[in-house]
């Protein structure tokens, strides 16, 4: 079986450049590694144990086109196997291989084990095997055993920075819905697909090492796209995604948000002060 690795990128070159580092020390290389920069071009070496395909999409508006460049990287693929990896994820030297597994023995969505590093763990020369003894789990993902899998029917619990699926089963679920212009909700989206779809849905102990970065808490940098893609999420699926960010925006009066009605109102963005004091440090997705 040949795997393909898709990443989409805007920025975060230098995660870029780890993310590399840690294919090349993968027990099975990808048969091809597939790069999409978001209205940007990426600049990456040649390839030197397998391929390296970059490519970008264009958004007029959205500088973060995540649905889009993700269905744009499926395209590209030439192999039956996917994984997707976002930028700021260093795979374990086993982790293409659990996943290729997962896939071998069940035709699932298959969700990997991401782990977070503390700050500065891979900048400069960095090693596997501290990264291995520096990133801790996060305590919302289910804890597996090694190389354990678990099939699970908690679509909401899925996350798309680190999951593996077949071709044929990507299509099933119709791609990742390109509506969905930006940040949020498009990843909760994609797995209620697949769930309408009767995709099977699972966690394997595929670890993925997630680089550190500032975050904003509650995502007031992405207010305006979360809160349209939310109200776009209501009106497919009926419910409210994202929904303790969305309490957080109206506990600040930027937004009117009730649960029981059909849109939001925005009332202002944040200001820059606002986004600057809402800036952590902890691990992203804490």
């Amino acid at each position: 079986m040949k795997v393909s690795v898709l990443t989409i990128v805007r920025g975060r070159q230098a995660h870029l450049e780890n993310q590399l580092k840690g294919l090349l020390q993968s027990e099975i290389l990808p048969h091809e590694w597939i790069v999409v920069g978001m209205n940007q071009e990426v600049s990456l070496p040649d390839g030197e144990r397998f391929p390296i395909r970059t490519s970008s999409v264009h958004h007029p508006t959205e500088p973060l086109p995540l649905a889009q460049a993700r269905n744009h990287a499926a395209s590209l693929c030439t192999t039956d196997d996917m994984v997707f990896l976002d930028v700021d994820c260093i795979p374990s030297r086993d982790m293409i291989g659990n996943m290729l597994e997962a896939l071998r023995t069940e035709d699932r969505l298959w969700m990997g084990c991401p782990r977070y590093l503390p700050a500065a763990a891979a900048d400069g020369e960095w090693q596997m095997d501290q990264l291995e003894q520096l990133a801790v789990d996060h305590p919302l993902q289910p804890q597996l055993g090694e190389q354990e899998r678990k099939a699970s029917e908690r679509y909401e619990m899925f996350w798309s920075l680190c999951f593996a699926i077949s071709r044929s089963s990507f299509q099933q679920t119709g791609g990742f819905d390109d509506s969905f212009d930006g940040y949020g909700g498009e990843d909760t989206d994609f797995a209620f697909s697949a769930r309408k779809a009767g995709v099977p849905f699972g966690f394997v102990n595929a670890v993925a090492y997630h680089q550190h970065h500032s975050v904003c808490k509650p995502p007031l940098n992405h207010l305006k796209p979360i809160v349209e893609n939310a109200e776009r999420f209501h009106r497919k699926w009926g419910v409210w995604p994202m929904e303790a960010w969305l309490n957080a925006f109206a506990d600040r009066d930027l937004i009117d948000f009730d649960k029981d009605a059909e849109s939001i109102a925005i009332h202002r963005l944040p200001s820059d002060s606002e986004i600057e004091e809402a800036t952590s440090l902890t691990p992203a997705g804490f």
